[in-house]
C-alpha cells in the first residue's frame, strides 16, 4: 500500500499498524512490533483520549477496542525494537516501504501534515535559485537585502505580487507603467532603472560579483563597491 506524497512519515506509520492489525487480528496472541517509540505512544495517547488525528489512527483505536475484549487481557500487545539491527522482519518492511516509494497509488491520501509538508516543499523551492539565492553571504546594507530578496522571489511590495493576492488591483510598473511589475521586471527590464545603474540582462550575469566589484579611492586609500549592492539599495519599492 503506497499514500503519495502528499502524506508523511508519521501517516504511513500508522498506516503499517493499521494493516498489521487488520492481518493479525484473527489470531489467538497478536503482538505488533515497531521500531518508533513515538509511534507506541501516538496510539496509547489516542487510546486513552479517544481521540485520533486521521483516519487511519481512527480505524486503529476502533480495531484495538473491537478485538481487545475478545482477545482477551494481554492478548494484543505493542513493543518496540531498535531500527537497522539486523533484524529480519523490521528489515524486510524497510525494504518494502522503500519499493513503494517509487510506486504512485490510484487514489492518494491527502492529510493535514502532508499538505504542510509539501507547501513547505514548495516555498523552499521557491527560494531555491541560482547564484547568490543559493544561500551566499552578501554584507550588503539591509534596504539593499530587503529589495533583493523581493525580485528574486518575487515576493512582497511589487505590484504584481500584491495583484496576486489581492492587495490592489494594478499589477503595472509603478515607474514606467508598461510591464507587469514583477521582481525580474524591476531588476532585469524596468528603462527606468537604467538611471541607477542597470548593467545586467540576466540573474546570472548579475551574480557575477567579481565582474561587478568596483575599486575606488578616497583619501584613506582604495576600497571595493559592490555596484549590484549599489543598485538595490536605490531601488524604491514602498
Amino acid at each position: 500500500m503506497t499514500l503519495g506524497r502528499l502524506a508523511t512519515i508519521w501517516d504511513c506509520e500508522v498506516c503499517e499498524v493499521r494493516g498489521a492489525l487488520e492481518d493479525a487480528l484473527n489470531n489467538s496472541n497478536v503482538l505488533i512490533l515497531l521500531d518508533s517509540q513515538a509511534m507506541i505512544a501516538v496510539v496509547k495517547k489516542a487510546g486513552r483520549t479517544g481521540r485520533a488525528r486521521t483516519s487511519d489512527l481512527k480505524i486503529v483505536l476502533i480495531d484495538i477496542k473491537e478485538w481487545q475484549p475478545r482477545l482477551g487481557p494481554n492478548r494484543l500487545l505493542f513493543g518496540w525494537v531498535k531500527a537497522h539491527n539486523e533484524l529480519y522482519g523490521n528489515e524486510e518492511a524497510d525494504r518494502l516501504a522503500k519499493e513503494a516509494t517509487h510506486v504512485y497509488p490510484e487514489d492518494p491520501q491527502i492529510t493535514e501534515g502532508g499538505l504542510k509538508q509539501a507547501w513547505k516543499r514548495k516555498r523552499e523551492e521557491e527560494r531555491r535559485v541560482k547564484g547568490a539565492g543559493m544561500g551566499r553571504i552578501v554584507k550588503w546594507n539591509r534596504k539593499a537585502r530587503v529589495a533583493y530578496v523581493q525580485c528574486r522571489t518575487g515576493k512582497g511590495n511589487l505590484q504584481a505580487w500584491r495583484h496576486k493576492i489581492g492587495k490592489t488591483d494594478n499589477p503595472e510598473c509603478r515607474k514606467c507603467g508598461k510591464h507587469a511589475e514583477t521582481g525580474k521586471h524591476v531588476a532585469l527590464v524596468c528603462t527606468h532603472e537604467e538611471d541607477i545603474g542597470w548593467r545586467w540582462s540576466t540573474w546570472e550575469d548579475m551574480d557575477d560579483r567579481a565582474r561587478w566589484a568596483k575599486k575606488e579611492k578616497d583619501e584613506k586609500g582604495f576600497y571595493t563597491v559592490d555596484l549590484v549592492e549599489t543598485f538595490f539599495s536605490k531601488i524604491d519599492l514602498r
